[in-house]
């Protein structure tokens, strides 16, 4: 046996564990081990059959992505998942944790699975823009059928033991006990009903209801989830082969198709994204032992919008939590708000109404900063005021006891500031939600000068706790998103329009290139008013040239505050938020245009795009060298979690690098003649184009 692979005989049963910390990922040792517990079994005469099971908290949750991209050491997955399936001696499954990838495909060349009932498991390679590769999308047809196959692998989320246990997936679920007792047990009643090995391989597929008309409804159906992906096209096919195709046949389409992908941009893409997202909590050159502090109680001041959802995203991760307010009213208000957004996951099946109540429960309403003592965290969510803000810091300073970390949910102002005004600068962070807080997984961690390391880690630890992509930033106007954001893409879709192009050319243009909304839709539903308060907080201590963002500013003077006034760059009907152009906005536009000398012109698809998307890559280059962002992997994370920019393209600087920063350079030098200032390329991005380098390489040199 290997080091990560185990092998005992308790009576006549074989049992097999697997032990690669911390979630057994699937790798040449794990392959090699299997194939040698196979061969060992197979030659003792008093083993009767295997149980296969995992240490740890999990099964094999799938394959080593490491691997991934490169050449896969003997022996591969087809050859030990074959070797598996052809013992002549039963082997069973006991699944716990996480069964995905190559851990279900493992286990669905086992003879018999089962699992405990907590256990979930599927294909989930989809979200890597792959497909799988160890003989799944031929076995799972031959257990379940074609169509249902087919719908797993398309959207690619785990289901439940009990679901697997309705569909075939596994024969039963472990109801007490250990995975390795049930397997055991289950062994044994197989044993003594005469049990016979079932090669998955050796089963007739059941086609009813799989075609391409039925796949490209499916398809349809999930549209909003595959929009500018083409994974789903390699799913239809090799489930089609698997219907039309003896296994083996059917094996080699899977895997010349799977190799396909894996050499797709998306896939490219998506994997950088995934590996990117378990990096940025990954703080450069800070010494492993410094340990976040506890994290047993919660406070949040405000009970508006973002502070709802943050008590929420508290609520639901089990830590109690405190929302403070100053008037009754708002907080009774804020609190029938978050009763109203469980209501609505309720309507939606996701969770019981007894679950509200427990989530509820979790949350004690206050009308005093004093009832924040005893919190280990803090979180002020009031509106974008730098002295406001500073009033709140005090006061929670004064109220919280010495060790406690202070959080303050300002998207733009200097967290040094806010600190300032504290005794303990040094645990004092930006903890940056995103709206709706208790849905949305970026959390922008924002280091002031003062910020201790442990604070860092504590709040790194908060993000994971409450099921949030935490990511540090430096201390500068916006951070890491609005920076890019305000100085760049919005710039310069409110410039295009003033320019001759109109907020829906805009918004269709970024859309149809993959952005979640377009950039003035975003601005009605986060609220015009929302960047007018930050612009005037930024004004203070800060300038930019007219007409940097004239055409919000107005809108938000004439009450224009998007869809919650019914009104904003577009105009909305009661109840309903679909955008309506609006004549008046045109208006205020042509106005503004000829307050600035602009004369109309046509503008091409192309322009918009380029001169939406260039910015970003090149405010991006620039957080870079000021250090800012610790990696342009941090910065992907960060607008591909937060901002709407498609995964399947990475984030803005992985795009760059697809594109080549030559290029890129060119481009932004090509709009600096055009327009000047706002269009000087990054001395990075300079340097890095001259050099033949990218982005990517830059983090790696830096690790």
């Amino acid at each position: 046996m290997t080091q990560t692979v185990r092998y005992q005989v308790q009576d006549d049963i074989a049992v097999v564990t697997v032990d690669r910390p911390p979630v057994n990922a699937i790798d040449v040792t794990i392959r090699k081990g299997l194939n040698e517990a196979i061969d060992q079994a197979s030659a003792d005469d008093a083993v009767r059959a295997v149980v296969l099971v995992c240490d740890g908290r999990t099964f094999m949750s799938g394959a080593d992505l490491g691997e991934l991209g490169g050449t896969i050491q003997s022996p591969g997955y087809y050859e030990t998942l074959e070797h598996i399936e052809n013992s002549k001696k039963p082997v069973i499954a006991a699944m716990h944790g996480t069964a995905l990838g190559g851990g279900l495909e493992t286990a669905l060349a086992c003879h018999y699975r089962v699992a405990v009932a907590d256990a979930r498991m599927g294909l989930p390679e989809i979200t890597l823009g792959i497909i799988p590769g160890a003989g799944g999308t031929q076995r799972l047809p031959r257990l379940i059928g074609a169509m249902k196959s087919f719908e797993l692998m398309i959207q690619g989320a785990p289901i439940g033991a009990a679901e697997a246990k309705d569909l075939g997936v596994i024969d039963a679920v472990i109801e007490s006990g250990t995975p390795l007792e049930g397997g055991i047990a289950f062994a044994r009643k197989l044993l003594a009903n005469g049990a016979h090995v079932r090669p998955t391989a050796k089963n007739a597929v059941d086609a009813d209801g799989f075609n391409a008309d039925s796949a490209a409804a499916f398809i349809k159906k999930n549209e909003r989830a595959l929009r500018g992906r083409t994974t789903q096209d390699l799913v239809v096919k090799v489930v089609t082969a698997a219907v039309e195709k003896p296994f083996n046949e059917g094996i080699a389409v899977e895997d010349e198709l799977s190799k396909i992908s894996l050499k797709m941009r998306e896939s490219e893409a998506l994997r950088h994204v995934f590996f990117a997202e378990r990096e940025c909590g990954r703080i450069p050159g800070l010494s492993s032992d410094i340990k976040p502090a506890p994290i047993k109680r919660a406070a949040v001041v405000g009970a508006g919008t973002m502070g709802g959802g943050i008590a929420m995203a508290f609520a639901n991760a089990g830590i109690p939590v405190t929302l403070i307010e100053a008037k009754q009213e708002a907080l009774d208000k804020g609190l029938a708000t978050v009763r109203g957004n469980y209501d609505v996951t309720v309507k939606r099946g996701r969770m019981t109404a007894q679950e509200v109540d427990q989530r509820m429960a979790m949350i004690t309403p206050a009308l005093s900063l004093s009832a924040a003592k005893g919190a280990d965290v803090a979180v002020e969510a009031v509106w974008e005021n730098m002295e406001l803000k500073k009033e709140i810091l005090k006061g929670l300073d004064a109220a919280m006891d010495p060790h406690a970390i202070i959080g303050s949910n300002t998207s733009t102002l200097s967290v040094s500031e806010l600190a300032s005004v504290t005794s303990r600068p040094d645990k004092v962070v930006g903890l940056h939600f995103f709206s709706p807080a208790h849905v949305m997984r970026l959390l922008e961690i924002v280091r002031g000068d003062k910020t201790s390391s442990q604070s860092l880690v504590t709040a790194l630890e908060v993000a994971k706790k409450i099921k949030k992509t935490g990511v540090v930033s430096g201390d500068a106007f916006g951070f890491i998103g609005n920076k890019m954001m305000q100085d760049g893409y919005f710039r310069e879709a409110e410039q295009l329009v003033l320019e001759g192009a109109t907020p829906e050319q805009v918004d269709r243009v970024m859309e149809r290139w993959g952005m979640a909304m377009g950039p003035h839709k975003v601005n009605d539903m986060a609220g015009v008013d929302v960047g007018f308060k930050v612009r005037e907080e930024l004004f203070k201590r800060d300038t930019r040239p007219t007409p940097y963002f004239d055409l919000s500013d107005e809108l938000a003077r004439l009450g224009r505050m998007g869809q919650k006034t019914g009104k904003g760059v577009y105009r909305y009907e009661p109840g309903d938020r679909t955008p309506h152009a609006d004549p008046e906005v045109a208006e205020i536009i042509r106005t503004l245009a000829a307050k600035y000398g602009f004369v109309a012109r046509e503008i091409s698809d192309e322009e918009v795009e380029e001169r939406c998307i260039l910015p970003l890559i090149n405010e991006g280059a620039n957080l870079l060298a000021n250090g800012i962002a610790y990696r342009a992997s941090d910065i992907d994370v960060v607008w591909t979690s937060g901002y709407g920019f498609p995964r399947y393209l990475g984030g803005p600087m992985f795009y760059g690098d697809t594109l080549g920063l030559k290029h890129v350079l060119a481009r932004i030098e090509h709009y600096h003649a055009r327009f000047g200032h706002y269009w000087t390329p990054s001395p990075l991005l300079r340097e890095l184009a001259g050099s033949g380098g990218t982005f990517e390489g830059w983090d790696k040199g830096r690790k």
